[in-house]
C-alpha cells in the first residue's frame, strides 16, 4: 500500500539551501551588479579567458580532439556524441590511469569521473580556442560553435549538412589550421595504456612539452586588445613574463608590464577596491535589517567587517575617477551606476553607517534579483533574510578579474621563447 506525507525544512535549511543556489562561495555572490564590472575588465585584459579555467594544454587538447575525431575510422554516426565520449575518456586518461598515477590538479571533471559533467573541457575552453585562433572564424567572420563543428564533422564525411543558414557544409574550409601535431599515439586510448601500464614515460599530462609552449606563446602573443586591435591585450603582454608573488592583477609588478594599460589596469583595481567595500557594505546593512527590523539579534560579523574592509581598501577605492571609470566600462543599468556613484561618494566623505546607503542598494537588488531580494521592505525581503545566515556568507574581497586563472595558465609559458 503507498502512502505519502509531507517534508517541512527548516529555516537553517532552507538558508543553506538558498545560499548553495544563489551563490554561497565568496566572490561569487552577484547582489547588486559588482559581477558586471568584474566581466568586462577581465574580457578587456584577458581576452578569452575564463574562471573556469585550469591549465593551457586543454587549449591544444581540445583541437586534437576534433582532429583525431575527423580522420576516424569507422564514421561515427552522431559526431556530438562521439566527441563528447572522446572528453569523458580524457579526463580518465588525465585523472586515472592504473599503475601509473594521474594529474594531482586542473582535470577538468576529475572530481566526479567518470560521472559525467554539464561543462566538459570544450564547454569550459571554447571562447578561448576561438579568440586565441586555435579555431578560425566562419566565413562570415561569425565564431564557430560546438555543435557546429560537429556538423562540419559530419559534412567531412560525405553526409549532406547545412548551417543554420542553409549554406552546405562539405563546401567550407575546416576551421582548424597550422595546429601543432599531437604527440604520436595520443589519441590510442588501448594501444597507449598497454604501452605505458608500467612506466610514466607515455604519461598523458597537463604540463606543455617545450614546441607546444613556443606554438601557444606565438598565439596568445598574437591576442589584440577588444577595443584597440592595434594594440596588443594585457594577455599577451604577459606571456613568457615572470608574474612574481602578484596577488592581483593590478599590483605593481603586472602595472610595469602593462604599457598602454597601465591606467586603465590601475582604474580597474581601484574599482575592485570600491566592489570589496560595497560587498562588505550590503552584507552590513541585510546583518542590520534582520535584527533591528526583523528582530532576529546579529552576532555583528559583517558590520565589523564592514570596518575591516573600509581600513584595507578605502584609500584606494577614493582615488577612482569615476567619470573616466564610467566612460571606460561602458553603459550600466541605472541602478547599478547609482551603487557605484553614491558608495564612492559615501567612502570619500568617510562614511561610518551603511544604513545610508540603504535605499540605493535595495533599489539595485530588487532590480537584479525581484522577489529574492534581501534587502526589500516587504514580506519577501523578511523572508529572504530569515534564510540568510551570515556566518555562512563570506567576507567581501575585491574583483579579482579572474587573475587566479590567468595566472595559473601563463604559469605554463613562464620563460617561453
Amino acid at each position: 500500500m503507498s502512502t505519502f506525507g509531507f517534508t517541512f525544512l527548516s529555516r537553517k535549511a532552507l538558508g543553506q539551501a538558498e545560499q548553495m543556489m544563489f551563490g554561497g562561495a565568496a566572490g561569487v555572490r552577484d547582489e547588486v551588479g559588482f559581477l558586471i564590472v568584474h566581466q568586462r575588465y577581465a574580457d578587456h585584459f584577458f581576452p578569452g579567458t575564463s574562471v573556469l579555467h585550469t591549465r593551457l594544454r586543454y587549449a591544444l587538447l581540445i583541437p586534437w580532439l576534433y582532429q583525431s575525431l575527423r580522420t576516424k575510422r569507422p564514421v561515427p554516426k552522431d559526431f556530438g556524441q562521439a566527441f563528447s565520449d572522446l572528453e569523458h575518456e580524457l579526463t580518465g586518461r588525465l585523472k586515472y590511469v592504473e599503475g601509473v598515477g594521474g594529474e594531482k590538479d586542473g582535470v577538468i571533471g576529475g572530481e566526479v569521473f567518470p560521472r559525467t559533467i554539464s561543462q566538459p573541457p570544450a564547454y569550459v575552453y571554447w571562447t578561448a580556442l576561438t579568440k586565441w585562433g586555435l579555431i578560425g572564424a566562419r566565413p562570415d567572420g561569425r565564431p564557430w560553435s560546438r555543435s557546429d563543428m560537429a556538423k562540419l564533422l559530419a559534412a567531412s564525411s560525405k553526409r549532406a549538412h547545412h548551417d543554420d543558414d542553409g549554406k552546405p557544409l562539405e563546401t567550407v574550409t575546416w576551421p582548424i589550421a597550422g595546429l601543432i601535431d599531437a604527440p604520436k599515439g595520443w589519441d590510442t586510448w588501448g594501444d597507449w595504456n598497454d604501452r605505458y601500464s608500467k612506466d610514466d614515460q607515455g604519461k598523458l599530462a597537463l604540463d606543455l612539452l617545450p614546441q607546444e609552449q613556443i606554438y601557444l606563446a606565438t598565439k596568445l602573443r598574437a591576442v589584440r586588445s577588444p577595443t584597440d586591435p592595434s594594440e596588443p591585450s594585457l594577455l599577451s603582454k604577459l606571456v613568457g613574463k615572470s608574474l612574481g608573488e602578484a596577488d592581483h592583477c593590478w599590483d605593481n609588478e603586472i602595472l610595469a608590464l602593462a604599457g598602454r594599460e597601465a591606467a586603465m589596469l590601475k582604474r580597474a583595481g581601484q574599482a575592485a577596491a570600491l566592489s570589496a567595500i560595497g560587498r562588505a557594505i550590503y552584507a552590513a546593512q541585510v546583518e542590520t535589517l534582520k535584527e533591528t527590523r526583523d528582530k532576529r539579534p546579529q552576532p555583528n560579523l559583517h558590520r565589523a567587517a564592514l570596518n575591516e574592509a573600509i581600513e584595507q581598501w578605502g584609500k584606494q577605492a577614493a582615488r577612482l575617477d569615476m567619470d573616466l571609470f564610467l566612460a571606460e566600462i561602458g553603459h550600466l543599468p541605472p541602478a547599478v551606476e547609482g551603487v557605484l556613484k553614491e558608495t564612492s561618494t559615501w567612502i570619500r566623505a568617510n562614511g561610518k553607517d551603511p544604513m545610508q546607503l540603504l535605499e540605493v542598494y535595495a533599489r539595485a537588488e530588487v532590480s537584479r534579483k525581484d522577489n529574492r531580494a534581501r534587502l526589500a521592505s516587504n514580506q519577501f525581503g523578511v523572508d529572504r533574510r530569515m534564510e540568510w545566515q551570515g556566518e555562512h556568507h563570506g567576507r567581501a574581497e575585491p574583483l579579482h578579474y579572474r587573475w587566479g586563472n590567468v595566472k595559473r595558465l601563463l604559469r605554463d609559458l613562464e620563460d617561453a621563447a
